[in-house]
């Protein structure tokens, strides 16, 4: 697995702490995080408010606000990840973890990288990380 190369294409796109949890000859699972600037909070939040003009309501924060932020990202990291694997020709799938309140200011991803031939999932390697 190219592992440096792996990482080093996660951290120029400008993911957070990226940290190996697994580096096998065959696979590499990564734990990183999307951090929000300041200009997608604030687009984040222009759109909560545009559907929602309570502010300090839960519908606002709940169904406006943390899903547009956690969308963007999903989308964000689905394209580095399909970059990482068409530039490596390897297979890559990630998950998030869900928003909370309190990180809010990002989200957390777990990827997996293998072989494209592999037959082996995420849900079968992150098992041993997610407590």
């Amino acid at each position: 697995m190219k592992v440096n190369e792996i990482v080093s294409f996660l951290q120029e796109n400008e993911l957070g702490d990226v940290e190996i949890l697994k580096s096998e000859k065959d696979l590499l699972l990564v734990n990183f995080y999307y951090d929000f600037d300041e200009d997608l909070l604030a687009a984040a939040k222009a759109y909560a408010k545009e559907e929602c003009e309570d502010e300090s309501s839960e519908a606002w924060e709940k169904e406006y606000y943390l899903p547009y932020l956690y969308d963007f990202c999903n989308d964000e990291v689905l394209s580095i990840v399909e970059d990482i694997t068409e530039e490596l020709n390897i297979a890559g799938e990630f998950m998030a973890f869900q928003m909370k309140d309190r990180t809010a200011e990002y989200v957390q991803f777990m990827a997996l990288f293998t072989n494209e031939d592999s037959d082996i999932s995420i849900e079968e390697v992150v098992k041993d990380y997610i407590g």
